[in-house]
């Protein structure tokens, strides 16, 4: 598709800001401070005969505001998930989080009052507000879970010290882990990224060796990597469906996706009456691998011996001759990531396991994290997260508000 040569390497986060010490991040905490206080003034003038163009000015403004902080918040959670074993990124990251919840706090009365509001001033309201009519809509729909300000208020800060650090602490624990494995008769180090290749290797052996070895680290830290699960399930529930009075644990994330409880349930509902199919399938793929029973290490085996491995830049022009087979315009919007420096496609310690695709404000073009290895399996998921990345770009027309699709998508 081009003569570009792709390597592997990490990201570039200039296109928000140089670094979190900064003059331009320190520029931006400083706008930012300024634009909420200015925000502030407005809680006087809320009230049921608020004008059309008034209300839209101060939509205009959150929404400066909210663009302005996911740039910073951005730029806070990329860098520590290209290292998260990096101390002043983990601070940083601690101190964003900070900043944010009280900033929430601080412009929360404008979305209580929104809510707060009766039916037939709110239509009033939304006519003609374009790309935010949605967004107001559904901010409206989390009336009967919404607490009193004053409890808002302590829900967000708690969350700073809560949930959110604890997220962290796990993330910081487990990205530390070194695995060891046997492999060619030579024990190696490995990530855990670099570990889960081997669960789709070709000999069972070494398939349920990177398993043990996988439980075997986790093993050692459970008791406390168990207490991190349990307290987060436990606050997820306590906030959730016994101060936000929502049926069930789920029923909160299904609100924010925008997908009734309904078709959640009849998707479950479905998989399960269906089991009989997967189940078909592993007897079948036991069959083909000459086993009796399918073990947990057996799941990815693959049919056949093949262990071809694809260069990154291979895999990257497989997938962009992919993606121009589908539509160009695709194509063009994928290469975007990597022509801007928004992927980081390096295998190293301390860096966030897995993939995702992180869209920060609708200006900017989405950032990548991969751990390619040259399977089968990571040219595919960098299709996947490319995708992810190319349908934000096509939404990259609508406001911050209302660009990110919803999580089942």
């Amino acid at each position: 598709m081009n003569a570009v040569l792709y390597e592997t390497g990490p990201w570039s986060l200039e296109d928000l800001y140089v670094s979190s010490e900064s003059p331009d991040m320190q520029s931006a905490l400083v706008d930012l401070e300024s634009r909420v206080k200015v925000f502030e003034e407005i809680r006087p003038s809320l009230n049921d005969e608020i004008g059309k163009d008034e209300f839209l000015e101060i939509i205009q403004q959150l929404e400066g505001i909210t663009s302005l902080a996911y740039r910073i918040h951005g730029f806070a959670s990329l860098q520590f998930s290209a290292d998260t074993q990096d101390e002043a990124a983990l601070a940083f990251m601690a101190k964003i989080d900070q900043v944010m919840a009280e900033m929430q706090n601080r412009v929360l009365f404008f979305s209580l009052w929104w809510k707060d509001m009766e039916n037939e001033q709110a239509e009033r309201l939304m006519e003609d507000t374009g790309d935010y009519q949605y967004w107001l809509e559904e901010m409206r729909h989390f009336k009967p879970h919404t607490l009193s300000e004053p409890e808002e208020k302590i829900v967000n800060i708690k969350d700073v010290t809560g949930s959110r650090a604890l997220n962290k602490l796990y993330d910081s624990i487990t990205n530390r882990y070194v695995y060891k494995v046997v492999v060619e008769g030579e024990e190696k180090q490995l990530t855990r990224g670099q570990l889960m290749v081997h669960v789709r290797s070709s000999d069972p052996d070494l398939r349920a060796a990177a398993y043990r070895e996988l439980y075997r680290v986790f093993g050692e830290d459970g008791p406390v990597l168990g207490q991190v699960y349990q307290t987060l399930v436990r606050d997820w529930y306590n906030e959730q469906v016994k101060l936000r009075n929502y049926k069930t644990p789920i029923s909160a994330r299904n609100l924010a996706n925008d997908v009734p409880d309904t078709v959640v349930d009849m998707l479950v509902e479905v998989c399960r009456n269906n089991a009989s199919v997967f189940q078909r399938f592993f007897q079948l793929k036991a069959k083909l691998l000459g086993i009796e029973v399918l073990r947990r290490y057996d799941i990815y085996a693959p049919l056949a011996e093949a262990e071809k491995n694809y260069t990154f830049d291979s895999g990257v022009e497989m997938v962009l001759d992919s993606f121009q087979g589908f539509d160009p315009r695709v194509a063009d919007l994928a290469k975007r990531v990597f022509d801007e420096g928004h992927l980081d496609s390096q295998v190293r310690k301390g860096k966030r396991d897995g993939a995702f695709c992180a869209t920060v404000t609708p200006d900017l073009t989405p950032w990548v994290l991969l751990n390619y290895q040259g399977r089968s399996e990571d040219v595919a998921t960098m299709a996947h997260e490319l995708g992810h990345a190319v349908h934000a770009m096509l939404a990259e027309h609508h406001s911050v508000f209302t660009q990110h699709s919803s999580l089942p998508l």
